[in-house]
């Protein structure tokens, strides 16, 4: 009888130690605020706070050719669609001369990429390492992941005949395709550049 007795005890203490193990690696890791923690996406989404009803009454509009996005953008800027792989939206200030990189002025560059069956975070990895295969630009801000207009992606910096930022985004993650845009903006008389890019990235639309 003491040996069944005993057997039970046993039993039931492996089982309470279950169940309390389970409950511990089950729960959530919490900060020292008892804050679940979790992998940390930036949510860049610029038009809780800047006004763009301005270009929404009165800029220019774009729609891809291929129907993948649409955006505005001020009407005083120029739209270059020659190539074709690229459209370019941009602006240059007074003090900019020559066709060299932007010293004096703000320049959206925007394209279409077919993800061809991988996921965004594969083709960045990849796309990356052609970046700066040839040498002659380096990362100086790494890939980090983030949101614009609720729309999932990454963003990083490089230099390389200027100082670019990027951005990567898709529509979801069963979308074919990503956008990627590369803005470059340099102000040396404060006339708002970057005000005016951020205004054209808080109306992009991601369509498929």
């Amino acid at each position: 009888m003491k040996k069944k007795t005993l057997t039970t005890i046993v039993i039931v203490a492996i089982i309470l130690g279950s169940i309390y193990y389970l409950s511990r690696i089950a729960k959530p890791l919490t900060t020292g605020n008892n804050t679940p923690t979790s992998p940390v996406t930036e949510n860049i989404n610029p038009q809780p706070t800047i006004d763009n009803s301005d270009l929404r009454a009165g800029g220019s509009s774009y729609l891809d050719s291929q129907g993948v996005y649409a955006l505005l953008y001020p009407a005083d800027y120029k739209l270059d669609t020659q190539d074709k792989q690229h459209i370019r939206i941009y602006k240059t200030g007074a003090t900019q001369k020559g066709q060299t990189e932007i010293y004096d002025g703000a320049m959206i560059v925007i394209e279409v990429v077919d993800l061809q069956r991988k996921s965004l975070q594969e083709w960045g990895d990849n796309h990356l390492k052609k970046v700066i295969a040839d040498g002659t630009s380096e990362i100086i801000e790494p890939k980090k992941s983030m949101m614009l207009n609720n729309y999932p992606g990454f963003t990083y910096k490089i230099r390389g005949l200027g100082e670019a930022t990027n951005y990567v985004l898709q529509k979801d993650i069963l979308s074919n395709y990503a956008i990627l845009i590369t803005t470059s903006v340099n102000d040396p008389q404060n006339v708002g550049f970057q005000k005016e890019v951020d205004k054209t990235l808080s109306t992009l639309e991601i369509l498929k």
